[in-house]
């Protein structure tokens, strides 16, 4: 894959980022301006409590530029956007950006030591069974895997932590102060995409040991792990690199889910408090580093792909 070909993706990954900030804030606005009653009178509300006054519901709204027109606002709320400019958390008074950063940090931790896990035990189930395609093991994994493809996210959490939490008391069930805190979430992220990445490395290895090349390893007689690690693994990571992107996007309400369920200070549990409470500065941070971890994750599945295979660079991009 050339250099300019490489930044070119990244260029346009850069845009689609852009994009994606001007359709967070614009979702956003609508929902602002879409939502029943006065956004103001809940802002004084979350903010001075019960016992706000009118004048406080004024302070609000002047605060938060809700007394504007309303293209001056939508203007505002995209500029705000785009320069990251997030401003401060009309509940709390915090700058929002190092709150969205603070929180993301640990969502971040769940998701690389998840995604990982996920990652390896998909390849090593994907050669163990597809190199015994068709089967009792091939077949008994096929089921399994259907099977914990349909287990949504948290109810595989709840399983775990009756386990490991309530039952043998091994690991924390919930919070981010304990020590062992990210291992279930981690855990419980990694089960919820092993049974589709799997089915996925299970299949490329199938297609993969069909070609010539493992077979003729074996007349040079080369050892099965020689064959694995030198000749099929590269081809077998290009179709799980490819389903690895549409799949995290996909994932990332189940990060949510997983914040929430384990009441970790994370990305997910700051924007469903946020939304509850009506603050929609910290509200639209932590939506729009969702949105543009998206962008990233697709990004770097997709340059990851062709590096893999250079076969799948356009051919007028070749020499």
């Amino acid at each position: 894959m050339s250099v300019r070909r490489i930044i070119g993706a990244i260029l346009g990954y850069v845009l689609a980022a852009i994009g994606v900030a001007i359709g967070v804030a614009t979702l956003a606005f609508i929902a602002v301006q879409s939502a029943p009653g006065d956004v103001a009178y809940r802002i004084a509300e979350a903010r001075f409590g019960e016992n706000f006054s009118f004048g406080s519901v004024e302070q609000a709204r002047e605060a938060t530029g809700l007394d504007q027109p309303i293209i001056i606002q939508y203007v505002r709320w995209v500029g705000s956007a785009l320069t990251g400019q997030l401003g401060r958390s009309v509940i709390s008074g915090r700058q929002v950006v190092p709150e969205v950063w603070r929180s993301f940090e640990t969502t971040l931790s769940i998701a690389v030591a998840g995604v990982g896990l996920a990652l390896i035990l998909s390849l090593a189930m994907g050669f163990a069974v597809g190199m015994r395609r068709d089967s009792i093991i091939d077949r008994a994994f096929l089921v399994v895997s259907a099977v914990l493809s349909s287990v949504p996210s948290f109810l595989l959490g709840i399983i775990l932590i009756t386990i490991f939490a309530i039952g043998l008391r091994w690991l924390p069930a919930a919070g981010n102060n304990l020590p062992g805190y990210a291992v279930l979430p981690s855990l419980t992220l990694a089960i919820a995409l092993l049974p589709d990445l799997s089915r996925v490395a299970r299949n490329a290895v199938v297609r993969t040991m069909q070609e010539f090349y493992p077979t003729y390893g074996r007349i040079k007689g080369q050892s099965w792990l020689r064959i694995i690690f030198f000749h099929a693994l590269r081809p077998t990571l290009v179709p799980v690199v490819a389903y690895f992107g549409p799949l995290m996007a996909g994932t990332i309400g189940g990060l949510v889910v997983i914040d929430v369920l384990f009441n970790l200070d994370g990305l997910g549990t700051l924007l469903i408090d946020s939304v509850l409470a009506a603050d929609i500065p910290m509200a639209m941070g932590a939506g729009l580093l969702i949105g543009i971890s998206v962008v990233v994750i697709n990004g770097i599945a997709d340059i990851s792909m062709q590096l893999l295979d250079p076969r799948l660079i356009a051919p007028e991009s070749r020499p």
